[in-house]
């Protein structure tokens, strides 16, 4: 049954980019919650951003290209909260594709899945839908580069040496994965250097 009184639209966007882990299209929205006209679900998201954006709350809420919009925590609170968040964001796979194409943006896709595997197409997929990557149509293929989304994650500008040196960064401060290792052992590592025999699909 479709709901028209605008508080209730309100509240239940709310809960659903809450419980959401990546961010949740207009046209999601509009199912969701029965309605027909857009407008509606921009006035309801316009009121969220006024209640997150005014720098009282941890949580912001952002909008990403195609529509999207994304409830999330303030990077001034990441490593307040790091601490007691125990399971990672994404797979060492995933983080892998996303290195890779952070470290040669732009990179056409089927170049990220002639290295790093046909389970490229998956993580990028998922990249693209959590809003760190962005892809452009090209041909066959797609254009890949990161976002402005992955920056403000970073907390760098959004350029690629930026971001290059701050995924590098991370890397090399991740004792677990890459032990004291130099620059040059962690680009090898993560596959940021161009290589004869791609990793496994499964990486």
């Amino acid at each position: 049954m479709p709901m028209e009184d605008s508080k209730d639209i309100v509240t239940r966007i709310e809960a659903l980019l809450f419980a959401a882990s990546k961010p949740v299209e207009v046209r999601e929205m509009l199912s969701i919650c029965g309605l027909r006209k857009k407008e509606k679900i921009l006035s309801a998201v316009k009121e969220l951003m006024k209640k997150y954006n005014d720098g009282r709350s941890a949580i912001e809420l952002v909008e990403l290209p195609g529509e999207r919009f994304y409830l999330r925590l303030r990077r001034e609170y990441h490593d307040l909260v790091k601490r007691y968040v125990k399971k990672p964001l994404f797979s060492r796979g995933i983080m892998r594709t996303l290195s890779f194409i952070a470290y040669h943006q732009p990179i056409e896709q089927s170049k990220v899945a002639a290295v790093r595997g046909n389970s490229a197409y998956r993580h990028v997929k998922i990249l693209v839908e959590r809003g760190l990557v962005e892809a452009e149509e090209k041909g066959k293929t797609k254009i890949l580069k990161t976002t402005q989304l992955l920056a403000d994650y970073l907390g760098v500008p959004n350029t690629p040496s930026a971001i290059k040196k701050a995924l590098m960064l991370n890397l090399e401060g991740n004792k677990e994965k890459t032990g004291n290792r130099s620059s040059e052992d962690t680009m090898k590592a993560y596959n940021f250097e161009k290589s004869e025999e791609p990793l496994s699909s499964s990486a």
